[in-house]
């Protein structure tokens, strides 16, 4: 089985991506011979390309820390899942999900992608704190 995990860094020691769709790395793991290979995100322009291929190549499994909702769509497939993992190496997201101790995703952490989100709450939220602070000194 070929497991796709989001993360940090290019090896099995680096600490999970905290956001999929933007990790550094995407490290493929094959359960049969316990080897790994490290592919660099040069996800360009959001499209992801990248996670269609490696679904094409038979990947079943992706291990997230968060993942948006156009990234989810496309890797959860009636032949792959997704699996979430925080705060561990990729080797230890590795392990659980082998042991099943790992929860699934039914659907995507973030509902939105990061930027797209509604400013008039932001900047009323900012303009609030300001007053607050202003009347601390």
């Amino acid at each position: 089985m070929l497991i796709i995990i989001g993360s940090d860094g290019n090896n099995l020691e680096s600490p999970i991506a905290k956001r999929f769709g933007h990790a550094e790395y995407f490290i493929q793991y094959n359960t049969e011979t316990k080897s790994f290979e490290a592919f660099v995100n040069n996800e360009e322009g959001h499209n992801h390309d990248n996670l269609q291929e490696f679904l094409d190549n038979g990947v079943e499994v992706f291990i997230v820390g968060n993942i948006g909702p156009h990234a989810f769509e496309i890797i959860n497939t009636p032949k792959s899942k997704v699996f979430l993992a925080r705060k561990m190496t990729v080797q230890e997201s590795i392990e659980k999900f082998l042991k099943d101790e790992l929860k699934q995703f039914t659907e995507s952490t973030v509902k939105q992608s990061i930027g797209h989100g509604p400013d008039d709450e932001h900047h009323h939220g900012d303009h609030h704190h300001n007053q607050e602070h202003g009347k601390q000194h």
